[in-house]
């Protein structure tokens, strides 16, 4: 995308460019001289018209006067407008003033051009036969000539205004050459960004196409995967249960009523059991919303730690709260997370370090601000650790090596956590495990 966006940009400067020297080709420049020699014109008839008592104060063009109105009228309007000559016209006297104030020679050139009198005369002639602006164009191989004439409002009409403006068309032929090459190179980039473009539609479907193929590689490994461990686990206990069944009806007469009480306590034993296991099943795959409410922290975790305070007692596990003291003013009124959600969350976990802790050892239920502004909270035990084969696939189902545990556990942990926008992950920790949750910070 960034590729294509530089194209994008090359290809506007490249437009832009093109734009600017179209403005300079041979037709462009022609049509801009033909224009401002008839505009210079006007000015010349504008101010011929207020100095034309001095222009008319002598029958010849060689009264003082009259000459030095017209270089007068002449050089204040040509001043302004580089490369533009210009002059007056009569037809009984010919060029009767000229001035080019632009010349690049040393001051005002006052010789008109001998090559162009041909056609001063015959534009100032058209001008004077139609009362009115005249403009025209000589064509050349090296330039081109633009010229314009009108008629100076006197009592005769014979005083003509004229202009004109030569055009270097070998510098316009050189335009003309860059503008092809630009217009070649910005058709090359407008290409390659059309090309660029189908290219990355093409991928972005072909990437969505295989994200889709992936998901359902996944889904279907996932679904092996917990249709393994399912088959598993409810194979232990109707094993069980028929081994316990077919032992009480082998059993002798003498025996076999207290062998049907035994088969019978573990056939509840065993349907307790894969109550459970169905149970922990409907709640991974139901559809989760966290539903936010205020929660007292500390109290909140002081009732997570006397929910299992009994079973920690009878282990010889001692549970303590640890709060980070600014946290809790921060935290009130805040709706923090889910605490029914977030309950069993923290029972699964308590369940695994009860499992997992030895006798007099300790676990440790926390909270506090990160650096980065999130809640995190944890679950901490001084127990055996989670074995280095068994880190990899920790929140998978079925994932277990805790005696009589379905392995949903730390998957609805997950599921629960994520429900949240946060993420739970295995810290590291000297002794024990510590898992930790973090989870967005609510907006005050």
């Amino acid at each position: 995308m960034i590729l294509w966006l530089s194209i994008a940009a090359v290809a506007l400067v490249l437009g832009w460019l093109l734009l600017i020297l179209s403005r300079q080709s041979a037709g462009p420049q022609i049509a801009h001289a033909r224009q401002l020699t008839s505009t210079s014109c006007q000015a010349l008839q504008a101010g011929a018209a207020h100095a034309r008592q001095q222009l008319l104060s002598a029958n010849d063009d060689s009264h003082p006067m009259a000459s030095a109105a017209a270089q007068a009228v002449l050089d204040l309007a040509l001043r302004d407008q580089p490369g533009m000559e210009g002059g007056f016209w009569r037809a009984d006297a010919g060029v009767v003033a000229y001035a080019f104030p632009t010349y690049d020679g040393t001051g005002i050139k006052r010789d008109p051009p001998s090559a162009e009198l041909e056609r001063i005369a015959s534009t100032a002639q058209r001008a004077q036969d139609s009362a009115g602006l005249v403009a025209d164009v000589r064509p050349g191989l090296r330039e081109a000539v633009a010229f314009a004439a009108c008629p100076v409002e006197t009592d005769d009409r014979r005083l003509i205004a004229w202009t004109l403006m030569r055009v270097p068309l070998l510098a316009a032929e050189t335009v003309n050459t860059l503008i092809l090459a630009v217009s070649l190179l910005l058709a090359l980039v407008v290409i390659s960004g059309a090309w660029l473009g189908w290219m990355i539609a093409r991928w972005q479907r072909q990437s969505a196409h295989l994200r889709g193929q992936l998901a359902q590689s996944e889904r279907l490994a996932t679904l092996g995967r917990v249709s393994a461990g399912l088959a598993h686990e409810i194979r232990n206990p109707l094993g069980t249960m028929r081994m316990k069944v077919e032992n009480a009806m082998a059993a002798p007469a003498d025996l076999r009523e207290a062998r049907v009480a035994g088969a019978l306590e573990a056939v509840l034993s065993q349907t307790a059991r894969l109550e459970t296991l169905v149970s922990s099943l409907l709640a991974l795959t139901q559809p989760f919303r966290a539903e936010r409410q205020a929660v007292d922290l500390l109290g909140w975790l002081e009732e997570r730690r006397h929910a299992h305070a009994e079973a920690a007692q009878k282990n010889g596990v001692r549970i303590a709260v640890e709060v980070e003291p600014a946290l809790a003013a921060s935290a009130k009124g805040l709706a923090l997370f889910d605490p029914v959600q977030m309950a069993r969350v923290f029972d699964n976990l308590m369940l695994n370090a009860l499992a997992h802790t030895g006798d007099r050892g300790q676990i440790e239920l926390g909270a506090r601000r990160t650096s980065g502004g999130a809640l995190l909270l944890w679950v901490a035990d001084d127990g055996s650790g989670i074995p280095a084969d068994l880190r990899d696939t920790l929140f998978e189902p079925f994932a277990t090596h805790r005696a009589g545990g379905t392995g949903l556990g730390l998957a609805l942990v997950r599921e629960i956590v994520q429900g949240h926008g946060g993420r739970v992950y295995l810290a590291d920790s000297a002794k024990g495990t510590r898992m930790e949750m973090e989870l967005p910070w609510p907006a005050s």
